[in-house]
C-alpha cells in the first residue's frame, strides 16, 4: 500500500527533530551556562515549555505517519493547526499535512 502521508511524515519528523534539538541546545548553552533559571519570567518558561511539547509531538507524529498508524491523525491534526502559527517553516509543514489530509476526503 502506498503511504499518502509519506511527505508530511518526513516533514513533521525533520521539522520536529530540528526544533527540539534547537530548544535543547538553547536551553543548555543559554540557561545553564549564562543565565539563572530564576531570572526568566514564568510566562516565558510556560511558553517555551508549550512550544517544546508541540514540536516534540510533531516529531512523534511524523514517525507514526511514516509507520502508517491510523490513530496518529487524532494528534497530527491539532498539532498541524498549532504549527501554522510558526512562520515560515511550521506553516509549510502544517499546511502540507492539512492539504494531504483533506485532499483524500
Amino acid at each position: 500500500m502506498d503511504n499518502q502521508f509519506k511527505i508530511s511524515g518526513w516533514a513533521f519528523t525533520v521539522y520536529g527533530a530540528i526544533v527540539v534539538l534547537a530548544f535543547m541546545f538553547a536551553y543548555y548553552y543559554g540557561v545553564t551556562q549564562h543565565l539563572n533559571v530564576q531570572s526568566i519570567p514564568s510566562g516565558i518558561k510556560l511558553l517555551v515549555s508549550l512550544l517544546f511539547v508541540v514540536n516534540l509531538l510533531a516529531f512523534l507524529c511524523g514517525i507514526y505517519l511514516l509507520k502508517e498508524n491510523t490513530i496518529v491523525h487524532k494528534f497530527a491534526l491539532p498539532v498541524s493547526i498549532v504549527m501554522l502559527l510558526s512562520f515560515p517553516f511550521g506553516t509549510f509543514v502544517g499546511g502540507l499535512y492539512l492539504w494531504e489530509r483533506f485532499k483524500s476526503t
